[in-house]
């Protein structure tokens, strides 16, 4: 049985207002971002750090990645770094970050270019979309499989991939799906699976 969107207002337009909340959450405290960029160069800047350290990901895996060789990479100071980043560890949860972002912005575009009527439809493209980040956003594949094995900072990206899958379920909420544990625990499954 296919469930559509009931809510009149709704049938032109895809209401993306769960994926917007995601992208407002702020993590930069848990990240222990030392400096959350206020200026346009300041933002630049770390985009760049966090570019260039998923494109580090991607050649070499995670045990390639060192404050150091991201300075390199992105051609700064090894300070400029350090200015946003306290460690490694920081460094990598700020990639999860970014990445997830660049995904939940694709997806964002995808739903509102397509305007799904089903959930069916709405979950394949997040699914394709993911599909067409894993190829073109640095760093993404490994990634979104784990970021560092210690207990903090699973800690800290289980509490990212709860949000993401929250906004999911309230995406999905639309079509008068549920939004309960059990729910939520098939829908984590279905993500981790299309990945």
């Amino acid at each position: 049985m296919l469930t559509t969107r009931t809510n009149e207002k709704d049938l032109n337009v895809v209401n993306v207002d769960p994926l917007r909340r995601f992208l407002a959450l702020d993590y930069s405290e848990s990240a222990d971002l030392r400096n959350n960029p206020q200026q346009e160069r300041s933002r630049l800047s770390l985009e760049t750090i966090l570019r260039v350290c998923g494109e580090i990901i991607d050649e070499t895996g995670h045990a390639g990645v060192t404050t150091a060789e991201v300075a390199k990479r992105a051609e700064m100071a090894i300070g400029t770094v350090y200015r946003f980043f306290p460690d490694r560890v920081a460094l990598m949860l700020g990639v999860y970050d970014y990445m997830t972002k660049r995904y939940i912005e694709m997806s964002i575009d995808a739903l509102t270019a397509a305007d799904p009527q089903t959930w069916q439809e709405a979950f394949d493209i997040l699914a394709d979309t993911n599909v067409v980040a894993r190829r073109t956003v640095p760093g993404y594949r490994a990634t979104q499989y784990r970021v560092l094995a210690d207990e903090e900072s699973q800690e800290k990206y289980s509490l990212r991939t709860s949000s993401y899958i929250d906004a999911v379920v309230g995406q999905l909420a639309q079509y008068d799906l549920p939004t309960d544990e059990a729910w939520t625990a098939r829908v984590s499954v279905a993500i981790e699976l299309s990945r």
